[in-house]
């Protein structure tokens, strides 16, 4: 039987379609197989021309750090975001303009400006290794039609962790341009993302294309920046009070007579209020300062406020050596709610002719009177004529444990070391060599006062958090501790007083020091180490001070160190700093001043009678003097340890020994 003959295109339906389905799946899939260069998906090219307009903080910004050896250096990343900025734009918008062009038609304008910058290295010592390092950058920025509608304005803060390189033979770290690149490109990709997902710059565009929104003209004035233009609500009551009939308010709003005088409404609006650190750095890193010596000034500025801030200036006076090569006005600019600026100006000393101390005055200043400004700053440095030969000499490396001290048998001692030298929030001021402070007392915890390594706690910057804190104190401790337990606890890092009560606290990584609920007290680790059953404990402190904002008029109240309760009889204080100010760094022997003396007490010279075993009270003794004369003839002014209880107050705490030579 004949079978009936097959149509030889009958097939082509079936396998077009197959085709189809593997195209469509093609096309669904393109996006993530072709990923943008830059991070994003895809581009968005929504049909406007656009001119991008950059504050010119964006070209200048650069990031600030310290290398090994603790000098300040700056890392330029101002081509690095415009070039991001510029290539993110172009993914968002179809034709991206940064300058304005004759007969062009301007549909919107992209502003962005420069919002936190900041750099943790901690990299600590020549060796040749890796350390960790984080950027943070954060941007503002916002879309405006032509005609001055705003319909995007947000800020934006981007993270990026890496790693730097160090060697064994320079100061150098290097690395952390490609942690700033990595930064710049997170930043940067959100800001693109967040422009091209907006449902409003959508609809625009839209508009724009179907011809149902008007074209601006291409003579058009461009709009002012809503970047700008929120710095001051109080604008129109300082017009309200100059204006004459003479002179009246361009297009004034139908309103009635009586409108100038709901004026003083505006102070609803908080100002802004700025807060500013300052650090002078050596060339000699020898705390002296001598004629011809090259110096830094390294200034950290914070808009704390809920109001954008204008015309930020910082006055500079002193003594004439000192100030001669430093412009007297430093002009910061703007500085936007919430975020943070940095300046580093040179000088060179001018002839001395006499060991004298000199004195360095910054001022802040604002264009806007109704901006909150901090009190000036002094500094008082030292200055001699010649190099020292003393001061330039090297110390002992208190890093490496003494060779003639024997460990103490203390097999129930416990030991408890902090250090935080960087703090989560930007703008609390770091402390130099506060965590690797930390890190070798903990080492002389275990190999010159005898503690075993199981019974030895260690909590450096991230790891110091007030939880870490409550726990370590409130509860490890209680559990290791017994009626024979000795207790040894080191605290390095930023302290703060309450000017009202003198009350001391400690700032943990995540505190602040104007945040009471973010601090931990020391009446609360004097009660803790009251309430355990420890025989005794020893606690040495080397903390930078600030006191806490004061009402005008009133004099700030000074620390309180003398702890009062039961058990307080058991407990000794080595305070390395008693009074408001920063505690010394020693830079040539990378530590704390009075951290570097208690080490170097622990190897030897604090033993006073010689007989083979440093006390607690030898210890507090020597490294109290050494500090006392050290400040006063490197930095040029006092730096004064306390001893608590003092000698002669019956207290046996102070003969327990810390280390054995013999």
């Amino acid at each position: 039987m004949r079978q009936p003959q097959r149509d030889p295109w009958a097939f082509l339906p079936r396998v077009t379609g197959q085709a189809l389905a593997w195209l469509s799946l093609f096309l669904l899939t393109s996006c993530g197989l072709f990923a943008s260069r830059d991070g994003l998906g895809t581009g968005y090219y929504l049909p406007l021309t656009v001119h991008v307009r950059m504050a010119p903080i964006i070209g200048e910004a650069q990031l600030t750090y310290q290398d090994v050896c603790g000098t300040a250096k700056v890392l330029p990343i101002g081509t690095m975001l415009t070039t991001a900025i510029k290539r993110k734009s172009g993914l968002v918008f179809e034709k991206v303009m940064l300058e304005e062009k004759a007969g062009v038609v301007v549909d919107g304008y992209e502003d962005v400006s420069l919002g936190l910058l900041n750099a943790d290295v901690n990299a600590y010592r020549k060796a040749n290794k890796s350390y960790p390092a984080t950027v943070e950058i954060g941007l503002d920025f916002a879309f405006t039609t032509a005609d001055g509608t705003v319909l995007y304005n947000k800020k934006l803060k981007s993270m990026a962790k890496g790693e730097v390189e160090t060697t064994d033979t320079s100061c150098d770290v290097t690395g952390l341009d490609s942690v700033a690149q990595a930064a710049v490109d997170k930043v940067t990709d959100g800001m693109a993302k967040q422009l091209g997902t907006s449902a409003k710059i959508a609809t625009f565009s839209e508009a724009r294309a179907s011809g149902t929104a008007a074209a601006s003209s291409s003579t058009a004035s461009a709009p002012p920046s809503p970047l700008a233009a929120a710095a001051v609500q109080a604008a129109p009551a300082v017009a309200a009070q100059s204006s004459t009939p003479s002179s009246p308010p361009p297009a004034p709003p139908q309103t009635t007579p009586s409108t100038p005088k709901a004026a003083p409404a505006v102070p609803d609006v908080e100002p802004a209020t700025i807060t500013f650190r300052a650090i002078i750095l050596d060339e000699n890193r020898n705390q002296l300062l001598h004629t011809g010596e090259v110096f830094s000034v390294e200034i950290e500025i914070k808009n704390e406020g809920p109001a954008d801030a204008s015309g930020l200036e910082i006055q500079v006076s002193g003594t004439p050596e000192l100030i001669d090569q430093i412009p007297d006005v430093l002009s910061v600019g703007d500085l936007a709610a919430g975020g943070a600026k940095r300046l580093s100006v040179e000088g060179k000393i001018g002839t001395v002719k006499e060991e004298t101390q000199a004195e360095l005055v910054l001022t802040m200043r604002s264009r806007s009177p109704l901006d909150r400004l901090p009190s000036s700053k002094k500094f008082v440095v030292a200055m001699k004529p010649d190099t020292v030969p003393e001061a330039t000499a090297s110390p002992v490396d208190v890093d490496q444990l003494p060779k003639q001290a024997l460990k103490v048998k203390q097999p129930k001692a416990v030991g408890i070391a902090i250090g935080v030298g960087q703090f989560r929030e930007s703008g609390v001021q770091r402390v130099r060599h506060a965590a690797h402070d930390a890190e070798v007392v903990a080492a002389y915890w275990q190999g010159v006062v005898g503690i075993s390594a199981d019974r030895v706690r260690r909590l450096t910057d991230s790891h110091a958090l007030k939880g870490d804190l409550t726990e370590v104190f409130e509860d490890w401790l209680l559990k290791q501790a017994d009626s024979g337990t000795v207790a040894y606890v080191y605290l390095s890092g930023r302290g703060t007083v309450d000017a009202s009560t003198g009350a001391v606290s400690i700032v943990p990584f995540d505190g602040t020091p104007s945040s009471s609920a973010r601090l931990y007290s020391l009446r609360r680790l004097n009660e803790a180490l009251a309430r355990s059953p420890v025989q005794f404990a020893i606690v040495i402190l080397d903390l930078s001070l600030e006191s806490t904002a004061v009402k005008d008029g009133v004099s700030p109240v000074s620390p309180v160190w003398e702890q009062t309760g039961q058990g307080t009889e058991k407990i000794m204080w080595m305070v390395g700093n008693r009074s408001v100010q920063e505690a010394h760094p020693y830079d040539l022997g990378q530590h704390g001043l009075f951290t570097y003396e208690i080490l170097n007490g622990l190897g030897g010279p604090a033993d006073f009678n010689q007989d083979g075993i440093v006390l607690a009270g030898e210890l507090c003794t020597y490294a109290k003097g050494r500090v006392f004369k050290a400040a006063r003839e490197r930095f040029g002014n006092e730096q004064e340890p306390l001893c608590i209880p003092l000698p002669g107050k019956g207290a046996e705490v102070r003969l327990q020994p810390v280390s054995r030579l013999k």
